[in-house]
């Protein structure tokens, strides 16, 4: 949809759907590199170092709307039963059009060989919306009509003032990206309504003391680090999971009895970065590497080596080389995007409970 029109909130919750589809284009680079690197990037946290915390407002609008309109529909997506049901969410359907939908945004850009994959991660992001959309109703916590306005009016004003898009109306910029009026509504109404009950409890005393616990993600600190890697993402049996897990801690053992790291990468890691000593380079506390591996890679200080790190790629152990700190960074100056931080952590929390109590069918 339209990237930076909806909050930072909206992006990760609502948003989701353009988020998740828009990993097709990273993957190419994924089959290069097992490298740890962040498979979603979402398009509101993309300005500047250190997860590109943006100056975003509440309801502040961003230019940042692509150019590209999709010209043709998504391969595998023109035969199909439109009516077909995919999933069943606590007993309302999604169907194969719902999914054509969010796919039509992309025309043909989706590699044929690829959009199995990218339909799955659109299924899923579409159960991820019903379910939101479900809470939302069930614990009555919709915004009012006029907040809704409010939100697109801000939109409408920031198309206005883009340059990019001097003439066109709201209504013209959403179809051009195979989306509609009813569509952005839904977004916001998602945005507001959780931004509404999860940041009650959210006062500057709780702001504060984040902020002082993940100063590193504010002020643009920069790790460099290396990493051996011991790829599970093919393995489905404890057995070789477990093997996975003590191919690792023997490379830590051998670290720990004073081989050197990168050799040691170069003959147990899975990751092509093996080729330099397992060296990965710069990179922030958030918004390059998948979270578990930032985590620990910023626990570290240079020198030292952690424990296994378990991601999505497999098991890592991490090597952190050079710290580059960053510039000081006043709490009233960003507290509002640490107030989006939060709201996602509680967002993403939220899911993951919902998810768990739900009635969820994939039919396809």
């Amino acid at each position: 949809m339209l990237k930076g029109c909806i909050k930072p909130l909206g992006m990760v919750l609502c948003g989701i759907l353009c988020i998740q589809v828009s990993a097709f284009s990273a993957e190419p680079d994924a089959k290069k590199t097992s490298a740890p690197a962040k498979e979603e990037k979402p398009a509101a946290k993309t300005e500047a170092k250190a997860e590109a915390k943006t100056e975003t407002s509440k309801g502040e609008v961003k230019s940042a709307i692509k150019e590209s309109t999709p010209k043709e529909a998504a391969p595998g997506t023109k035969e199909q039963d439109p009516n077909k049901i995919l999933a069943t969410v606590n007993g309302e359907n999604i169907l194969q059009k719902d999914v054509n939908h969010i796919l039509s945004r992309f025309g043909n850009q989706i590699p044929a060989e690829q959009i199995q994959g990218v339909t799955k991660q659109v299924l899923d992001g579409l159960i991820t919306q019903k379910l939101l959309t479900q809470f939302i109703r069930e614990n009555k916590i919709e915004p009012s009509k006029t907040d809704i306005e409010t939100e697109i009016n801000k939109v409408r004003e920031d198309i206005k003032a883009n340059p990019s898009l001097a003439g066109q109306t709201l209504e013209q910029v959403l179809e051009s990206h195979g989306s509609s009026l009813d569509d952005l509504k839904r977004d916001i109404t998602i945005s507001l309504s959780l931004e509404k009950y999860l940041g009650k409890d959210l006062d500057d005393k709780k702001l504060k003391a984040y902020f002082d616990q993940n100063k590193a993600v504010y002020n643009g600190t920069e790790v460099r680090a290396s990493h051996i890697l011991v790829d599970t993402r093919k393995m489905t049996s404890d057995a070789e999971l477990n093997q996975a897990m003590e191919k690792i801690k023997k490379a830590k053992a051998e670290v720990a009895a004073g081989k050197d790291f990168a050799e040691l990468a170069k003959q147990y890691s899975d990751c092509p970065s093996k080729e330099k000593g397992g060296d990965l380079g710069f990179f922030p506390r958030k918004g390059q590497m998948v979270e578990p591996f930032a985590a620990a890679a910023f626990a570290l200080k240079v020198g030292q080596i952690s424990d296994p790190v378990k991601t999505n790629f497999g098991y890592h152990i991490i090597k952190v080389t050079e710290i580059k700190q960053g510039t000081d960074v006043k709490f009233d100056d960003i507290k509002q995007n640490i107030k989006q931080d939060l709201l996602q952590e509680k967002a993403q929390v939220l899911i993951t409970q919902i998810r768990q109590k739900a009635k969820i069918d994939i039919k396809a």
